[in-house]
């Protein structure tokens, strides 16, 4: 019933997608969008040997009328075609598109280059500094054009309908004598969610691959394979068609689901049927057996399950609402595996025929793995105190490690560096000195408060500020404002001598100046201000970089405009690089939140099922230091804290636990039993380690096999989580019995 929702999941990687709702940073972001349309815009980078080429022009305004024609939910394209190119004519001030008439000659061609490479208004915004490379700018729709509601934000079919459309043409056009560079944050957020759809389809299935392998070895029973199977993926389809029911997006965090679901929830079923299918060889009795194994690891499996389901809901908290989405359908695909096995395994098991195999034919009962384990408990409970002490060395160096780590949010960086569209931005930041927008927000909070003379040039001397800023030593490119419009109009009108490209001093000047604008065919006006001449926008071009960069540039900026203004006018900062910078603080605040609610709640839950503190608390020691083992590998690969990492702590310590707790809960049932820490051990790892074993290195593999994806950041992702659940398994395999020898020792007779 629940999966015949999955069809209406949808994807969301967007950088608004993000923030929760009721954000106010997303609020404020989505007011502006609301007044000034969308800022996210597709950008096409051209760099051909020489731009003012009559056959390269040419051929730029059939591609330029190609996208205009072809292309679905685009609100309005720009480049060098149908850049405004304002003059006088009599007393008219005519607004017309540049490229309306090419030139017919050289001298017209050089003609048209001084104008376009002296103008302002051109610079790094349709063409570089250098005149060498130039640009089509797309920008969407805000709004779905298949809803009724009007409201509707362009839906994520709609972007990829967009960029194919564009892809399509781009690759058409595309030759060596007219390249092409297809990048900005729309195009980047499509790769991404077709990158996020293909790691989740095919890992998935790898994941399925390894599972049946492992069980296929473990068991060696078409059984052991099939109903494992059937009962993890009925929590993967219940938890997935949840998602959808609630209108959870998939998104970046999302392509570990599936994936870390079976391979989690798969361990509930190795821990039973290991007892399950050892009991009925011994004994033969098939419901004796079910009874046996649900006895056995019943109660582990639930506290397995409610400490990894603990650790994954520390994320409910988070500003980050991709990583609490995950935090809290991952937790109920955990509880939803939980009992599906611990209610539909017992029924298969009870309805499957099975053949009583011959014990030598069983893999569990092969002296070679007995005596590994045997083997490592051995050594350790004879070596306690050594073990202690090397582990105390190890988590005191990681540690250290651990807290240089550096924090990071950069979804570029999430792509490998020979990725097309990734080459694209990187040539278009450097080219144009900017692919994405900080917008300041300038509020006269009077009507027809753009007309003062004052105003504008306060706007100006915004402008001035924004374009002498530097993010991570690289300049922004051009601020643009009402006020370019307004100086080249009235350079134009005084005939377009240089001294004319200023602000007038008279406000009915400025007001007369710009009806000529709109009058002329200007069309730009209600792009960067409102109906009442009250708000404006400056757009900053400014170049895709880190957000820790963006986050000192933007305090830095902000403290500039506070000196500007007189106290009537208001000033706010938003656009993406705002979304990316408030995104980044709600990571760092996340990691903090998330690791102390999971120990803290883990601890408790340890506490609670042994029934002891001082042990309960002893018994976090291996598991909180292959965290710390994790993050300290993280430093030493450059991998940073960030979008996707930020998880790996909360999701590592529920997962590392499970171990601990299977091997506590058997070690207290055979010490209880024998009265010897030693014993105890061996039995616990000749028994429960095998599980412990397999249930790990399913897992490992299920996170390693993560290290194939396109996404750099699922790679991060998977190889420290299934580093620090291997970890875990030494620590449990050697701290753990280390610590409950010199913690109970022998019971006094």
């Amino acid at each position: 019933m629940m999966a015949s929702q999955i069809p209406s999941l949808v994807m969301d990687t967007s950088a608004e997608g993000l923030l929760h709702k009721n954000d106010p940073a997303l609020k404020k972001y989505e007011a502006f969008r609301r007044q000034f349309g969308r800022e996210q815009v597709i950008i096409i980078g051209l760099k051909p040997e020489e731009v003012f080429d009559l056959k390269f022009l040419s051929r730029l305004k059939d591609f330029h009328h190609a996208l205009e024609e072809q292309v679905p939910h685009v609100a309005e394209i720009t480049s060098l075609v149908n850049a405004e190119y304002m003059y006088g004519r009599d007393d008219e001030l005519i607004v017309e598109e540049l490229l309306e008439r090419l030139p017919e000659d050289e001298p017209g061609m050089q003609e048209l280059r001084d104008r376009v490479i002296n103008n302002p208004l051109y610079r790094d915004t349709v063409i570089s500094e250098s005149g060498s490379f130039t640009v089509i700018v797309i920008k969407p729709v805000l709004f779905s054009s298949a809803s009724k509601d009007e409201n509707l934000p362009l839906s994520e079919k709609e972007k990829a309908e967009l960029v194919e459309s564009i892809n399509t043409i781009c690759k058409r056009f595309r030759s060596k004598d007219f390249p092409v560079y297809l990048s900005g944050d729309v195009a980047v957020e499509e790769v991404l969610r077709k990158m996020t759809m293909d790691t989740m389809i095919r890992f998935t299935a790898l994941t399925l691959l390894v599972i049946i392998i492992v069980f296929a070895i473990l068991f060696r029973r078409i059984s052991g394979v099939i109903l494992p199977l059937i009962v993890v993926n009925c929590a993967l389809y219940s938890t997935l068609g949840l998602m959808a029911l609630f209108n959870t997006p998939v998104t970046l965090n999302s392509t570990v689901l599936p994936s870390f679901l079976l391979a989690v929830g798969i361990g509930d079923s190795v821990h039973i049927l290991a007892v399950y299918f050892q009991h009925l060889r011994q004994q033969g009795d098939k419901k004796a057996a079910i009874a046996f194994a649900m006895g056995h690891s019943g109660l582990a499996v639930v506290m397995t399950s409610l400490t990894t389901a603990a650790g994954l809901l520390s994320f409910v908290n988070s500003g980050i609402a991709p990583v609490a989405n995950l935090g809290i359908f991952a937790a109920v695909g955990v509880l939803m595996a939980l009992v599906f096995s611990l209610v539909t395994l017992p029924a298969l098991l009870a309805v499957t025929p099975v053949r009583k195999k011959n014990p030598k034919s069983d893999i569990s009962t092969r002296s070679g793995l007995d005596m590994f384990l045997a083997g490592i408990g051995d050594f350790a409970t004879t070596h306690p105190w050594k073990i202690v002490f090397f582990s105390l060395i190890i988590f005191i160096g990681s540690l250290f490690m651990a807290l240089q780590l550096k924090f990071s949010h950069n979804s570029l960086n999430y792509l490998r560096e020979d990725v097309p569209v990734r080459v694209a931005t990187d040539l278009i930041d450097k080219e144009m000195k900017g692919s994405f927008n900080i917008e300041i927000v300038l509020d006269t909070n009077r009507e027809h408060g753009l007309y003062e003379p004052d105003a504008m040039k306060e706007i100006e001397t915004v402008q001035l500020l924004a374009e002498e800023m530097m993010v991570a030593d690289r300049p922004v490119g051009r601020a643009l404002a009402v006020t370019d419009i307004v100086k080249d109009i009235n350079q134009v009108l005084n005939d377009g001598k240089p001294s004319g490209y200023r602000i007038p001093d008279n406000r009915e000047l400025i007001a007369q100046e710009l009806l000529l604008y709109e009058v002329g065919g200007g069309d730009n006006l209600d792009k960067i201000m409102d109906r009442k001449y009250r708000k404006t926008r400056i757009t900053v071009r400014a170049p895709w970089v880190d957000a820790v960069a963006y986050d000192r540039t933007l305090a830095e900026l902000a403290n500039k405009l506070k000196t500007v203004f007189d106290g009537q006018t208001t000033v706010s900062v938003t656009g993406l690089a705002s979304i990316i910078v408030r995104t980044l603080s709600a990571i760092i605040r996340s990691m903090g939140e998330s690791y102390l609610i999971a120990g803290v709640i883990i601890t408790l839950l340890m506490i609670l099922l042994i029934g002891n503190v001082r042990i309960g608390l002893c018994s976090m020691a291996p598991n909180f230091l292959p965290i710390v083992l994790g993050l300290a590998l993280m430093k030493l690969t450059g991998i940073p804290l960030d979008y996707s990492t930020i998880m790996v702590g909360g999701i590592a310590i529920g997962l590392a636990v499970d171990d601990t707790v299977h091997f506590l809960h058997n070690f207290r049932r055979y010490y209880n039993q024998c009265g010897d820490a030693g014993v105890a051990v061996r039995q616990t790892l000749l028994t429960t380690g095998r599980a412990m074993l397999f249930t790990t290195i399913i897992l490992a593999c299920g996170f390693f096999i993560l290290l194939l994806a396109e996404l750099k950041s699922t790679n991060n992702f998977g190889i420290i989580t299934g580093f620090t659940i291997t970890m875990a398994l030494f620590a449990d395999f050697l701290l753990a019995p280390a610590m409950m020898v010199l913690l109970t020792g022998k019971k006094k007779t």
